[in-house]
């Protein structure tokens, strides 16, 4: 009987041993196809949430309200440059979005709308569809103002540098 059992033992470390050499191939084999330890890592995107494509303004909160008193005015920083000119700009943006198409299609529904320019800026990772471009600052809030009256109260003001 004892030596049944370790026949038995044996012959399960054996199998044992065999079956987790064969678990890991060496790099490269053919039926190394696919990583197990990474495999998962393929369906996860950290930036692709429910309505991550679609306009990204609707929980701006500086852009739902005009200011209401001097003391909430955030200033803007004041930058000095030494030996290059830099040309500022205001601009009003409308709306944002990871597909170049919606910022194409939104671009076109609006652009009958202004008299101003409207334009399409791509900074990583969005299209930026703004419209208007204004040398000064209070130039600036009052486009501001007229493209929230015209229905777009998620806009805001955003400051253009080149």
């Amino acid at each position: 009987m004892k030596n049944i059992f370790k026949m038995i033992l044996f012959t399960a470390a054996i199998c044992g041993a065999l079956y987790s050499c064969n678990r890991y191939r060496s790099p490269g084999s053919p039926d190394d196809i696919e990583d197990r330890r990474t495999a998962k890592e393929v369906r996860y995107n950290l930036m692709g949430f429910h309505g991550d494509d679609s306009v990204v303004t609707a929980d701006v909160s500086a852009a739902d309200d005009t200011v209401r008193e001097e003391s909430d005015l955030i200033p803007f920083p004041e930058y000095e440059v030494e030996d290059e000119e830099v040309t500022e700009a205001f601009s009003v943006q409308l709306f944002a979005s990871k597909s170049s198409e919606e910022a194409e299609n939104f671009k076109l529904e609006v652009e009958s709308l202004f008299d101003e320019i409207v334009i399409i800026d791509y900074k990583a990772p969005y299209y930026k569809v703004r419209v208007g471009e204004t040398s000064t600052l209070v130039e600036g809030e009052a486009l501001l103002e007229n493209v929230k009256q015209m229905g777009f109260t998620n806009a805001w003001l955003v400051r253009i540098r080149y």
